[in-house]
């Protein structure tokens, strides 16, 4: 089973100022808790305890946020200083540096129920990744699948010929997680400093065992835009209540 998960949390999130001014954007009110409340307690939820997270822009906040309301968790702070220049690539080479196995992967502005960690845990042998099958936008990470195998992702595909969207969770586990380390590292490097970790599970040469996991109808949302924080907060929230109750 998967023991450890990678969070990244180093960005500004420049697109959500001025909520965003004087906090990271995972701390971020939402409901009852923080975004990052969520995450953590999902994890915990399929008995992860151990988190290397990704810090940069406000990371002594998140670091008390953690310490204060999560001293249950393992986690080991890995700085990118380079946040306001580069991107999730670069962070997630950074975790990767001294760190080889199975992870489970999060973009720490993701607001989502946590019976998709749930569904995720159960597989094993591959890279699993979470997707919400919907007409994507320009903007969304998007998939191209066939018989379950995903064949491209990124940002750049076109939405016309998009299986669903990636929301940012996935599982990664045995020889895939390997390939997929070597191949941020190998990518981790200049010009891409802007490209999205996404890049290289992209440009990886072998993707037999590289699967989708529908979770579809699930309540999910990548919090960039203002609108989606509204989302979140009116439409997925409401969501997950529904769920526990049904």
């Amino acid at each position: 089973m998967t023991a450890t998960s990678i969070i990244l949390a180093a960005g500004r999130s420049m697109r959500l100022r001025p909520l965003t001014d004087n906090q990271p954007k995972c701390l971020l009110d939402m409901g009852p808790k923080k975004i990052l409340d969520w995450q953590l307690d999902a994890l915990k939820s399929v008995g992860v305890f151990d988190v290397r997270m990704v810090v940069g822009y406000q990371k002594e906040r998140i670091v008390d946020h953690i310490r204060t309301h999560h001293s249950d968790m393992r986690v080991t702070y890995i700085e990118n200083p380079d946040f306001e220049t580069t991107n999730t690539l670069f962070s997630l080479a950074k975790a990767l540096q001294d760190f080889e196995g199975d992870f489970y992967y999060m973009n720490a502005d993701v607001v989502f129920e946590q019976s998709i960690l749930q569904r995720l845990s159960t597989y094993n042998g591959g890279g699993f990744l979470a997707i919400d099958r919907k007409q994507c936008r320009e903007e969304e990470v998007k998939v191209q699948v066939q018989e379950n195998q995903i064949t491209a992702i990124g940002k750049h595909l076109d939405p016309a010929t998009s299986y669903g969207e990636f929301i940012g969770v996935a599982n990664f586990t045995g020889d895939f997680a390997k390939r997929f380390r070597q191949t941020v590292l190998a990518e981790a490097v200049t010009p891409n400093e802007m490209k999205f970790f996404e890049h290289a599970l992209d440009v990886m040469v072998d993707k037999h065992d590289m699967f989708a996991v529908d979770i579809t109808g699930l309540p999910c949302v990548e919090v960039d835009f203002p609108e989606d924080y509204e989302y979140a907060i009116q439409e997925v929230l409401r969501a997950f209540v529904q769920v526990d109750k049904g």
